[in-house]
């Protein structure tokens, strides 16, 4: 449980995205893992673009199975929903989380977004995280590339 308690707090910084279908963009992130007394925590995100206007916001749950299992339930206002399982694994400087799509719910007015995974890389204030898709007729990539650090 020793990456669950490293990865609580408040997190903020720069991203950027691309895909084959969009134009590249920046944005502002912030992510928030809160710890809920249970074997989860709660996960929130925000983002924002450089003028302050809001871009995107998710949010859901961590469940920590053991000290390396974890599942993670991500609901997003587009109609997406995501059900992730990976393994967290300590690294030289820190620990890496790496999730896949277990499985993913759409509304019917949703893009059609087929897969994801995220990846969550923790090294002591910094945190890395980057999130694949495979989505509107386009093979699994990265989409989404950010790096943050925590809010004191």
């Amino acid at each position: 449980m020793v990456f669950r308690n490293a990865i609580q707090g408040l997190w903020s910084g720069k991203g950027r995205g691309w895909y084959p279908t969009i134009a590249d963009f920046e944005y502002q992130e912030t992510l928030e893992f809160t710890d809920t007394g249970r074997p989860f925590l709660t996960y929130r995100q925000t983002t924002h673009a450089s003028d302050g206007s809001p871009l995107h916001t998710e949010a859901g749950y961590i469940r920590f199975l053991s000290d390396y299992r974890l599942e993670f339930v991500v609901a997003q206002p587009t109609g997406i929903s995501e059900v992730l399982t990976g393994s967290v694994e300590a690294t030289e400087d820190g620990y890496r989380a790496s999730l896949q799509a277990h499985q993913l719910a759409r509304t019917e007015t949703s893009k059609l977004v087929d897969s994801t995974s995220r990846r969550f890389v923790l090294r002591g204030e910094s945190l890395s995280v980057e999130f694949w898709m495979a989505a509107m007729g386009q093979p699994m990539q990265p989409h989404l590339s950010s790096e943050l650090r925590r809010d004191v």
